[in-house]
């Protein structure tokens, strides 16, 4: 496993370092014929800094995870305001990505136990997810309601689908389904692995239905009451 995730890590660093390294000769060399072109190669240059950042973050993240050395701060969330804020943040990548997105919140509780921070981490992921494998004019939807003694949280699209034979796997690291389904930049494999890590640190669940051509649905159930 250690040797499997070794060379993961390294295939997922080879190509951006490969075009920083590119990119960068190319402007030493003086090789871009007008200043628009070498505001795209500064552009590019960026892009994949930030895309070795969030990956090294995540590497970080997910062995603490796995080794059980990141601790939960707990606190008690009125839920309303926190779903309302999350989706907030989103309004303007779907408005950009012409995706409708929704937040739907009927619970019968105020408030409730768990990590903010963490499950934030969690929710922008898959709403991310979702909008990117969301065709034009299409619908994101997340749902939270109460049921029974937890707290269940729904992140859904009508986009493009995870075809049957990803589904087992999404959950794995480094894992990626097809990425012709992506409309924008590809993820680093490692976002799903992270969530349910964090999900199961609440001693919660996270699972998927997913049908091509309909759609996805990423149902998270957190206990109304999580201890840290």
């Amino acid at each position: 496993m250690r040797k499997d995730f070794v060379a993961n890590v390294s295939h997922e660093l080879r190509t951006p370092v490969a075009m920083l390294q590119g990119y960068r000769e190319a402007l030493i060399d003086d090789i871009a014929s007008s200043e628009e072109e070498r505001k795209e190669i500064i552009k590019i240059i960026n892009e994949e800094t930030l895309r070795m950042g969030r990956l090294v973050n995540e590497i970080l993240d997910l062995a603490r995870l796995e080794s059980g050395s990141m601790s939960l701060t707990v606190e008690n969330v009125e839920i309303n305001s926190y779903i309302e804020r999350i989706g907030r943040k989103f309004y303007g990548l779907a408005k950009d990505s012409n995706v409708n997105l929704k937040v739907n919140i009927m619970t019968n509780k105020e408030t409730y136990q768990f990590d903010p921070d963490r499950i934030e981490q969690v929710l922008t992921n898959l709403i991310d997810n979702a909008i990117r494998h969301t065709p034009e004019e299409g619908l994101v939807e997340l749902k939270v309601t109460s049921e029974q003694d937890y707290l269940k949280l729904e992140v859904k699209d009508n986009g493009s689908g995870i075809p049957a034979e990803d589904l087992p796997f999404i959950f794995e690291r480094f894992y990626k389904a097809d990425k012709a389904r992506t409309r924008s930049r590809a993820g680093t494999g490692l976002g799903l692995a992270i969530a349910k890590n964090i999900v199961d640190a609440h001693n919660g669940t996270i699972s998927v239905w997913s049908e091509i051509g309909k759609g996805t649905v990423f149902t998270i159930k957190l206990p109304e009451e999580v201890k840290s």
